[in-house]
C-alpha cells in the first residue's frame, strides 16, 4: 500500500463477510490520508449548482460567498467474503477531500461491496446540501447493457445520494470491473449557509484499469 496511507487496525478484528446490507459496521480498518487533493477542472455550470445560483440570475448578481473546505469520511464494506483486503474500511480524508484508489483495497475477486460517505458536521441541513457526480468512467457495453456515464458528464445526484446513505450506500460489483464503470469520477459536496459555502470532494479510481477511465484523476 502507498506509503501515504497510515493504517490503524481496531482492537476488534472482523472475520467473515458483512451480514447486514449496509456500509456501516463497528469493525473496520481505519485509514487516514493526509495528502492534499490534486487540483482538477470542473465545468463552470457545476459551480452554479454548488453555490445554488438560480438559472435566471448571473453569478455577478449573487452576493459573493466565502468558501471553506471540509473533511470527509468514506466507507468501504464488503458484502461477499474476500472482496476487500479487509472486510471493512473507514477512510479519513483531509479538508478539501482527496482521492481513493480502489486498487489498494480490493482483492481482485468477483463480488459485491458497499461504498458510503459520511459528511462532516457542517452538512447538518439536508435541504441545503448539493451532491454532484462528475464522471470519468468511459461508456462500455457488457453483454446487453451499457455501463459508465461517459467522460466529463456531470449529474446532480443529491436526492438519490442522500437516500442511499440512509440505507446500504452505493452497491458496487467487481465482476468484469463493473465497480469502476459505476464509481469512477469526482463526487463534489457542498452546502450553502448564508454567505458561506462549505465544500469537499472525493475522487475514486482503480489504477489497475486505466483503460476504463477517461483520464487521470
Amino acid at each position: 500500500m502507498n506509503h501515504r496511507f497510515f493504517l490503524l487496525v481496531t482492537s476488534l478484528i472482523f472475520f467473515g463477510c458483512t451480514e447486514s446490507s449496509s456500509f456501516r459496521t463497528s469493525h473496520f480498518v481505519s485509514v487516514k490520508i493526509d495528502a492534499m487533493p490534486r487540483d482538477f477542472k470542473i465545468p463552470a455550470k457545476i459551480w452554479d449548482l454548488i453555490e445554488m445560483v438560480p438559472q435566471e440570475k448571473s453569478k455577478a448578481a449573487i452576493v459573493s460567498r466565502d468558501i471553506f473546505y471540509s473533511a470527509i469520511k468514506v466507507f468501504l464494506t464488503e458484502k461477499n467474503k474476500n472482496i476487500l483486503k479487509s472486510p471493512a474500511y473507514v477512510i479519513d480524508l483531509p479538508r478539501g477531500g482527496g482521492g481513493i484508489d480502489l486498487a489498494h483495497y480490493l482483492t481482485g475477486d468477483s463480488g459485491t461491496f458497499f461504498v458510503g460517505f459520511e459528511l462532516p458536521e457542517e452538512f447538518n441541513e439536508e435541504k441545503s446540501i448539493k451532491v454532484i457526480y462528475l464522471s470519468h468512467a468511459r461508456k462500455r457495453k457488457i453483454d446487453d447493457s451499457i455501463f459508465g456515464s461517459g467522460c466529463n458528464q456531470y449529474f446532480d445526484i443529491t436526492k438519490k445520494f442522500l437516500r442511499m446513505m440512509k440505507t446500504e450506500g452505493i452497491k458496487a460489483n467487481t465482476t468484469r470491473q463493473r465497480h469502476l464503470s459505476l464509481l469512477a469520477g469526482h463526487y463534489i459536496f457542498s452546502i450553502v449557509k448564508d454567505s458561506q459555502v462549505f465544500l469537499t470532494q472525493v475522487s475514486i479510481e482503480d489504477s489497475r484499469y486505466k483503460n476504463l477511465i477517461c483520464e487521470a484523476l
